[in-house]
């Protein structure tokens, strides 16, 4: 019954917004009276945080697995593509509610979701600088911001992709992945002139 409450909370936050959904349209959603729905639920901002507890969990889950089986940064960075694009697909409720929600989380609790935020792009960014100094990404390229270049064009999956449309998953982070691995190589000679990074 807690999934099944969860999933009605994305449902309706996703649709309404979460400052417009009432605890009355969360109980009617899964059949329960606001009584019943408050024996599993202590109050809204719960749900709030539960939404997006579970998709960090998921996210740190999968990620680790998929980074701790490749052996070089190339294929961590392939791995990291590949498994963030598949969770922005499976959790896509989950993420469109993080983003769009995240400021009305309590002081406490937004502090711990900003951090696990953090933790996300520090990992990809410790991929990238690693890539760099073993020579398999562009020395010229700054791995901070690239990380938060290629986290952008991943999590705006959330607004514009759907599982019914023409393109797969699998086809869309093929694309992602020909673009930050070609972007990224060595061996890529852009027209445009590198970027000075202050150090």
């Amino acid at each position: 019954m807690k999934e099944e409450i969860l999933g009605a909370a994305i449902r309706l936050f996703t649709r309404k917004g979460y400052v417009n959904t009432s605890m009355d349209d969360i109980a009617e959603a899964v059949g329960l009276t606001k009584g019943g729905l408050y024996h599993y639920v202590g109050k809204k901002e719960d749900l709030l945080t539960d939404i997006h507890d579970e998709f960090f969990d998921a996210f740190f889950a999968r990620m680790s697995a998929a980074v701790e089986s490749a052996a070089n940064p190339q294929d961590k960075l392939r791995n990291w593509v590949r498994a963030h694009a598949t969770i922005m697909r499976d959790y896509q409720g989950h993420i469109k509610v993080f983003f769009t929600e995240i400021d009305q989380l309590p002081e406490d609790t937004l502090k711990r979701m900003v951090e696990r935020r953090d933790r996300v792009q520090g990992m990809l960014a410790e991929i990238l600088a690693a890539g760099v100094e073993k020579g398999e990404i562009r020395g010229d390229v700054n791995p901070q911001i690239a990380s938060f270049l290629i986290l952008g064009m991943i999590n705006w999956l959330y607004i514009w992709y759907r599982p019914e449309g023409a393109a797969s998953i699998e086809a869309i982070t093929g694309d992602i992945l020909l673009l930050v691995l070609h972007g990224l190589s060595p061996a890529a000679s852009p027209d445009v002139e590198a970027p000075i990074h202050p150090t």
